[in-house]
Order: C-alpha cells, then sequence, then structure tokens
C-alpha cells in the first residue's frame, strides 16, 4: 500500500506544477520527416513551439495557432508546410500533455475520422 501512495503523490505534486507541454512522441514526427524530408523544419518548429507553452484551454491554444482546427475531445488539425500535411493531436490541458494522434498527407487526413482517431 505505500507504493501506491508514493506514486499517488509523486502524480498529485507533478500534476499541480506549471510544466511545459510534454508532447507524446516525437519519434512518430522523426519518422514522418524522414520519409517526407520537405516537412522536417516545419515538424520540428510545432514541437519546439508546442513544447514551451503552458496552454490551459482550448481559447489559449487557438490564440496561439488561429488556422488550428478544433475539434471534439481535445483534439487539434495542424496544417503543416501549407496544408500540405495535417498533424492531429489531442491535449490534456491539466497535465499539460500532447499526444500525436496522427500526421499524415492531406490525401490520407481525408480518409480518416479526425473525430475519432
Amino acid at each position: 500500500m505505500k507504493n501506491k501512495v508514493t506514486v499517488m503523490v509523486t502524480l498529485t505534486i507533478f500534476a499541480s506544477k506549471n510544466f511545459n507541454v510534454r508532447v507524446i512522441a516525437k519519434r512518430i514526427l522523426r519518422d514522418f520527416w524522414e520519409k517526407h524530408a520537405d516537412c522536417e523544419e516545419q515538424l520540428k518548429a510545432w514541437f519546439r513551439e508546442t513544447e514551451k507553452y503552458e496552454l490551459n484551454s482550448i481559447n489559449e491554444l487557438k490564440n496561439e495557432y488561429p488556422s488550428a482546427s478544433i475539434l471534439k475531445d481535445n483534439r487539434i488539425v495542424y496544417n503543416i508546410k501549407g496544408n500540405n500535411y495535417r498533424l492531429i493531436v489531442r491535449f490534456n490541458f491539466e497535465y499539460q500533455i500532447c499526444w500525436i494522434r496522427f500526421i499524415g498527407t492531406h490525401a490520407e487526413y481525408d480518409k480518416i475520422d479526425a473525430n475519432n482517431i
């Protein structure tokens, strides 16, 4: 039981501090830009910018990225490299975590259900 209490206390302390956004997982972006080198710099810039923010709501995110599309369940669609590529992420604002849900070409994006991926 002591281990569970320690874990819960650690998580509570982690959650109560103002950390920058943690993006999970950069490897997904890296794998993609290795296949699509023309978007490497844009994805790196998105990653650096997102990581440095302390976003508390969809409204704050929309202020930083006015062209981003807001979907249900805190999912956001970013246009990468002039809308040639699409990046879908899901945010947890309380814990400052951003999960990459999809990265692909615009044509690949058109084939998925962005609200449920």
